[in-house]
């Protein structure tokens, strides 16, 4: 229950007169003289606090007079807590703002890509060899692309090792652990009658890669061969007319066989093994290849602000 008026003048005399007490008796224990004041001179002062027009206290001093009126009138300070009090309460008045962008931004490459003539198979360097419809590229020590030049699809022999099919989402289309005959050799067999045969087990990356095109072979390392340096992999060795000696010696091991539009392959019964059909069967070479690659992307903003404005 709140306090009537009452009530709250006779706390604050209490607390007044308390204080004064509290100051004689610290000045007595200082060594001071001090000057009790009587019960009659205590109220005087306090009424000449709650009236600022009431008469001084008579045997008051004028240096005493002086002081009183340079402090802050209890009567005053409780006047101006009574009204704080009947104040209505600050209000907070908070604006909020939620604003949604969204950007899209298009990328576009385009490429053209003609290939040259070749008789046979070629080296080109230690990272690239060809025939007339293939190219073969070591982009490092276990990764090995086949790219159809008629359809410009690819697919690339990676890490331990996996297929990877360009035109089929992801990068792990299939692995060469899905053939059973054989862990040790794997054969794409090419739609010119190029042989490609990799040494690697089914559980690791390539050792060598034996390319034969009719008498001729290119023999390239892996970084999982013995052999491997280096200066010494990749297509390191220049083409070799030894290809009817070095067939018997190279194990065919699982063989599967280029069809589709290019890269899906197929095992000896037809079935399909790796790849998917996205296009024509390629018939002839093309003088070129022009492609192009659109990619978008969406971004979502989503901004928020607040602000708290004192009313």
């Amino acid at each position: 229950m709140a306090l009537g008026v009452d009530d709250s003048l006779a706390n604050w005399m209490v607390v007044r007169r308390m204080l004064l007490l509290n100051e004689q008796a610290a000045a007595r224990r200082a060594g001071k003289k001090v000057k009790t004041k009587s019960a009659k001179e205590l109220m005087d002062e306090e009424r000449a606090l709650l009236d600022p027009g009431a008469r001084r206290v008579e045997n008051g001093s004028q240096r005493a007079a002086a002081r009183d009126d340079n402090r802050i009138r209890l009567a005053d300070l409780i006047r101006r807590l009574d009204d704080l009090r009947k104040e209505p309460p600050s209000q907070v008045v908070r604006q909020e703002q939620m604003v949604a962008a969204t950007r899209t931004t298009t990328e576009i490459s385009i490429e053209f890509k003609s290939w040259a003539p070749v008789q046979g198979l070629v080296v080109r360097n230690r990272n690239l060899a060809e025939s007339d419809r293939y190219a073969f590229e070591f982009k490092d020590g276990s990764t090995f692309s086949i790219i159809d030049k008629w359809s410009n699809k690819s697919t690339t022999i990676w890490g331990d090792p996996h297929v990877d099919t360009s035109d089929q989402e992801g990068n792990r289309n299939g692995e060469f652990s899905d053939l059973k005959s054989s862990d040790s050799h794997t054969t794409l067999m090419l739609e010119d009658g190029t042989r490609v045969t990799f040494t690697a087990k089914d559980n690791g990356i390539i050792e060598q890669v034996d390319i034969f095109k009719g008498s001729q072979h290119i023999k390239a390392l892996g970084a999982g061969s013995k052999e491997w340096s280096e200066e010494g992999g990749l297509f390191a060795s220049s083409v070799r007319d030894d290809a009817s000696s070095a067939l018997s010696l190279t194990p065919m091991g699982d063989a599967v066989y280029a069809g589709g539009d290019g890269n899906d392959w197929f095992d000896v019964s037809g079935r399909l093994v790796w790849g998917q059909t996205t296009g024509l069967k390629p018939s002839y070479s093309p003088s070129g290849i022009f492609s192009m690659q659109i990619k978008q992307t969406t971004e979502q903003m989503l901004f928020y602000s607040r602000i708290d404005r004192q009313a």
